[in-house]
């Protein structure tokens, strides 16, 4: 216990000392109550330590850029530490700043602040007090310390200061020149201060100024941080006109300016641009501006057409009047305006809505042609827009613009003979477009039939990176087509191709057109005879019902006969309905090869002579091996050969047709062979399909 009392007798003591000497910055301090006369019941030493808590060194100089801390100890008559306790503190603030302006004490009975002092000069104190209640006391005592003394000195900046003063929008992006402040809107002015060695000057005050009739700044002065930036925020008043900005600051006692920003003030009401605004591609319309003529069986016949009105920021301005119109060849090719119902070609006047913008429906006519829709600001017409990427299509696909393709044309689906392979699958891909090569509409149905095989009855065409196409798969079953061939065949509504010889888009009398009569499915196809050239055998076939036909003779135009056509059912008039149909023969491969050699030239060469064999590379049936089989070949000599030749092949695989290819075999003997020759050499062509089945012949080379 008497080492305890000794403990607080000691603090008593030292605060006595640091009063007495003025060391620690202040007296103990004075106390007054409600009561009459004065009571000392506390005391309160205010002292000033830098960063680290080192009490300062008398006079306390502190310097601009750096901080320190004020403290305040709180005793109580004994000695003791006061815990708890709320001290409040003050200073000039002209010369320092406080982080706070009261602190709680803590056990030790101490209480303490962050100091951060100005950039300028001058002499100054931080004072300390607390409103404190004895022990047996009734009522509280304010307790007011000596203030602690200090002197500010100013940063050393170096040389001359530059302040580069910007002006940037609410989110810090610089403004672009002219600068443009909008009412309504806030604006922020930056200020970076470095000194002429580029050292930032930190807790400088600058003050910023402007024309208070067109903006207002808040606040007018700012402290730099550590980085030379102070920043204040900008809001432009309703006067509209022209502006600068500057900001001031005093470094080593010398007041320095920045150069004006100039601004300038605009209404938010004022329009300042006009744009189209296509729409945006989704799956369900992924050409939104792309239409159908208006006659064409299914597709999408009405498009929205959207204008944006902006002031200079780029924010929409509601309320404004804007004049849209139709362009002359739209109008002649049948497009018109939807509204309320009623179709016109007549300009509309629409308002703006609150985001700045207009839509109008527009409808295709009976033509295909490009859209061309402008609008204009009723108030100034110099501010207008026109539309881009709109058009209306024909919708409906050609004959000549449109294909079908298959992912393998030689299909690995028999072991040979009359078997089958069950099961096996391809895909079938049909592209179409329409008289311009453009895509028709998504939702089409294209129908399917297949003389062997099974195949999916329809498929639905797609927009798919651009194109209108659509697939269905092929698949083995049944029986083998006697020669192996088999034609997959797909069709729809479309209209005859025609040669528009005066641009306008549609078929005028007297124009030359691809006369198309009636389809048909070939059930047997002859090897090496194109589908224009198919003869229709109506025992076998099978003809397809649809489109304008006749009984006369199908004339070939600019020497293009139209495929899969029985003859003399053509009409001779140009019909915008027709059996637009695409055909693609492929091969039922057997998975057996047959190797012939059909050249041996050079096989029997001297030394160092190139030669080459010739191997007919087909299935049991005389057709393609299945596409992409592997070919190889090796040779195989005696041992009285001592070294035995390269070979090189001319494919890696078969080729993706229904047809046998020729596989050239090239190899050369060394000149060390003996003059006997090389005789005993074979030359082995393996042939692997792709579900692996390998068939191996070897051909004597000599």
């Amino acid at each position: 216990m008497f080492v305890k009392y000794l403990k607080y007798l000691f603090v008593l003591l030292a605060a006595s000392l640091l009063a007495a000497c003025g060391g620690g910055g202040g007296s103990a301090g004075t106390s007054s109550s409600g009561s009459s006369g004065s009571t000392t019941t506390a005391t309160l030493v205010v002292t000033l330590t830098d960063s680290s808590g080192v009490a300062l060194a008398t006079p306390h100089t502190i310097k601009a850029g750096q901080y320190y801390f004020a403290q305040a100890t709180a005793l109580d008559a004994s000695g003791k530490p006061i815990a708890n306790q709320v001290i409040t503190f003050s200073t000039d603030a002209t010369l320092v700043t406080l982080a706070a302006t009261s602190a709680l004490t803590d056990a030790t009975g101490v209480a303490s602040v962050k100091m951060t002092p100005l950039s300028v000069a001058g002499a100054g104190s931080v004072g300390a007090s607390m409103s404190y209640t004895a022990s047996g006391a009734t009522t509280a005592s304010t307790i007011t310390g000596t203030a602690a003394t200090y002197q500010v000195t100013p940063s050393a900046a170096t040389g001359i200061p530059t302040l580069s003063l910007t002006l940037t929008d609410s989110s810090g992006v610089a403004l672009s020149t002219p600068r443009t402040f909008v009412t309504g809107s806030s604006y922020r002015a930056k200020v970076t201060v470095l000194d002429a060695t580029s050292a930032p000057i930190s807790n400088l005050v600058v003050t910023f100024t402007t024309d208070s009739t067109l903006a207002t700044i808040s606040p007018a002065s700012a402290l730099t941080d550590s980085n030379g930036v102070a920043t204040v925020q900008i809001v432009p008043l309703t006067k509209t006109g022209a502006g600068s900005v500057q900001v001031a600051g005093v470094v080593n006692g010398t007041s320095y300016t920045s150069s004006a920003v100039s601004y300038q003030v605009a209404s938010a009401s004022v329009a300042a641009s006009l744009a189209f605004v296509p729409q945006t591609a989704t799956t369900a319309n992924p050409t939104p501006g792309i239409i159908v003529v208006s006659n064409a069986s299914n597709g999408n016949k009405l498009l929205t057409a959207t204008f944006q009105l902006s002031n200079s920021q780029g924010v929409g301005i509601s309320g404004q009047s804007l004049l849209l119109s139709l362009n002359a060849q739209s109008i002649s090719a049948g497009v018109t305006f939807l509204v309320n119902g009623i179709s016109t070609n007549s300009a509309q006047t629409l308002v703006t809505d609150q985001g700045g913008q207009v839509s109008i429906s527009v409808v295709s006519g009976t033509l295909p042609t490009p859209i061309l829709v402008t609008a204009t600001l009723a108030s100034n017409s110099l501010i207008s827009a026109s539309s881009y990427g709109l058009a209306v299509t024909n919708g409906r696909p050609t004959q000549l613009r449109s294909s079908i393709a298959s992912s393998v044309l030689s299909v690995e689906a028999s072991a040979g003979g009359t078997s089958i392979i069950q099961g096996v699958q391809a895909t079938l891909t049909v592209l179409l477009s329409d008289r311009m090569g453009n895509p028709i509409p998504a939702g089409t149905t294209v129908n399917l039939i297949a003389s062997h095989g099974q195949v999916q009855g329809t498929c639905t065409i797609a927009i798919v990176n651009n194109a209108s196409q659509c697939s269905a798969v092929w698949t083995s079953g049944a029986s083998r087509p006697d020669n192996g061939f088999f034609t997959v065949l797909a069709y729809l509504d479309g209209e005859e191709d025609f040669v528009d010889a005066n641009g306008n888009n549609q078929y005028d009398s007297g124009e030359a057109f691809y006369d198309m009569g009636q389809a048909f499915l070939p059930k047997t196809i002859v090897s090496g005879v194109k589908p224009s050239d198919y003869v229709y055998n109506s025992a076998t076939d099978q003809p397809i019902a649809g489109g304008m036909t006749g009984t006369s003779a199908c004339a070939v135009t600019n020497l293009t006969p139209m495929p899969y056509q029985i003859a003399n059912t053509c009409d001779g008039v140009w019909s915008s309905s027709t059996r637009v149909r695409l055909g693609v023969a492929m091969n039922w491969a057997g998975n057996v090869a047959k190797l012939t050699a059909t050249n041996t030239s050079g096989s029997t060469s001297t030394y160092g002579d190139a030669s080459k064999m010739v191997i007919r590379v087909s299935d049991d049936k005389g057709n393609a091996m299945p596409s992409g089989s592997a070919l190889s070949a090796a040779l195989t000599c005696p041992d009285t050969v001592t070294k035995v030749p390269g070979v090189s092949l001319s494919l890696a695989k078969t080729l993706d047709t229904i047809y046998a290819i020729d596989l050239t075999v090239t190899y050369t003997f060394a000149l060390t062979l003996p003059t006997s020759g090389a005789t005993g050499c074979s030359l082995k062509v393996t042939v692997t399909t792709p579900a692996g089945v390998v068939t191996s012949v070897s051909f004597p080379t000599v």
